[in-house]
């Protein structure tokens, strides 16, 4: 603070100083010629002062024009370059309202002759390279792409990302991919990158990669939170479904597994996703494991789709530990339509003929379905019930026609009725 101080007092005390020794006397300058005359010049300092500021702006002023005269066309040069780069950012505003309004010719020309007065050719470049994709013209795009990598120096990046973003929306996604992965490993948490990477992924129906990529979008917050849970649900479930092809066969069950283990249990609450894993262990016949997970995920989460699953598990799980567990159920759901239709099937399979119409009955008057109708119809007329049989096909039939569309139909006659 001190050290702040003490210039400026200096400066006062010289000031005063120097004012007091006006007022002692206004004193004056005396200059002594080195010529036989003896000549002097004598002044009041004031005057002094007065001549030597003059005689430095002077000075100034003339070593400005001095500059001037020796070199008079740095100054054009300068006023020329002023100009075209106002005529370059002008042609450059054109082609930008072009691009705005879709025409790409005109918009890549002026883009492309004004790249080199802008200041900023990498911007044009870019910007012209995609209005060649928009026209259609892939040899123009890269020889734009070219020139933007030639415009200045650290400019990989731009170039790789719109070139990316080319590749994905002509459809290459396997060289888009291979360029963002190049992206990836120099830059890896790159918003634009991670956005293109899961837009290549799902157009490769990569799903084991997106699930891997789906925890960084989400730390980046690169999408809200209800989309990104959409399109976690939706890599698991397409995943679980590529293990159902015949192609995936070879996957272990240990691996499956594993996939199941490592999805967010948020997720493990979804039917759908259920019901995918039991298929896929259905398919390898893993038929306790199928009954097990169903069980576990009813007592958590109660829902009509998964019990009908439970219902239709094939004579390879045991039934009779099924009815059990149903009949369980069933104490705290008395009225769930679903589950009596699902104690009907499983008292079938045992061969509990009564206890499976009395089921499929209590089902149909909780809520009618052809379905359970259509059941209850083939069962009864095994047992020899025909009118009743009769009953349930055609009630089966009118909750068909309730679904079927309503389209006109021709009118019978009295002999066609005869």
């Amino acid at each position: 603070m001190i050290r702040r101080w003490l210039p400026i007092l200096f400066v006062l005390g010289a000031g005063v100083w120097f004012g007091q020794q006006l007022l002692n006397g206004p004193g004056y300058i005396l200059i002594a010629l080195p010529d036989q005359a003896q000549t002097t010049v004598e002044m009041s300092v004031w005057t002094g002062l007065l001549l030597l500021i003059a005689s430095w702006f002077a000075g100034v002023w003339l070593l400005k024009l001095l500059g001037w005269i020796m070199n008079p066309f740095v100054d054009m040069r300068r006023i020329n370059r002023q100009r075209l780069q106002r005529r370059g950012m002008k042609l450059t505003m054109q082609g930008l309202v072009d691009m705005a309004h879709g025409r790409w010719k005109k918009a890549r020309k002026k883009l492309e002759r004004s790249a080199d007065r802008t200041g900023m050719p990498l911007v044009n470049y870019l910007i012209a390279a995609h209005a060649a994709h928009y026209e259609g013209e892939d040899k123009e795009v890269d020889r734009l792409l070219k020139s933007a990598h030639a415009s200045m120096s650290g400019a990989d990046l731009a170039v790789e990302l719109s070139q990316a973003g080319i590749q994905l929306d002509r459809g290459q996604s396997e060289q888009a991919l291979a360029t963002l992965m190049r992206l990836k490993e120099k830059i890896p948490n790159h918003p634009l990158i991670l956005r293109q990477l899961k837009e290549a992924y799902q157009r490769l129906n990569d799903w084991k990669s997106l699930i891997g990529l789906i925890p960084e979008l989400r730390r980046q917050h690169l999408f809200p939170e209800d989309n990104l849970e959409a399109l976690e649900q939706e890599a698991y479930l397409r995943r679980f479904k590529q293990l159902m092809a015949h192609s995936e066969l070879s996957v272990g069950l240990e691996a499956i597994q594993a996939l199941w283990r490592d999805m967010p249990s948020r997720l493990q609450d979804k039917s759908e996703l259920v019901l995918a894993y039991v298929d896929v262990l259905l398919r390898h016949k893993e038929y306790s494991l199928a009954e097990r997970t169903l069980k576990v995920a009813l007592n958590q989460h109660w829902s009509s789709s998964l019990i009908r699953k439970f219902g239709l598990l094939p004579e390879g799980s045991d039934s009779g530990r099924r009815l059990l567990e149903a009949e369980k159920w069933l104490q705290s759901r008395p009225n769930d339509a679903e589950l009596l239709h699902t104690l009907g099937r499983l008292s079938q399979q045992q061969s509990l003929w009564g206890k499976a119409v009395e089921y499929y009955e209590a089902s149909q008057r909780l809520s009618p379905k052809g379905d359970v109708c259509g059941e209850l119809c083939r069962l009864l007329a095994a047992l020899g019930e025909e009118r009743k049989s009769q009953h349930y096909h055609h009630l089966a039939i009118k909750l068909m026609n309730q679904d079927l569309p309503d389209f006109p139909l021709p009118k019978r006659t009295l002999k066609d009725a005869q």
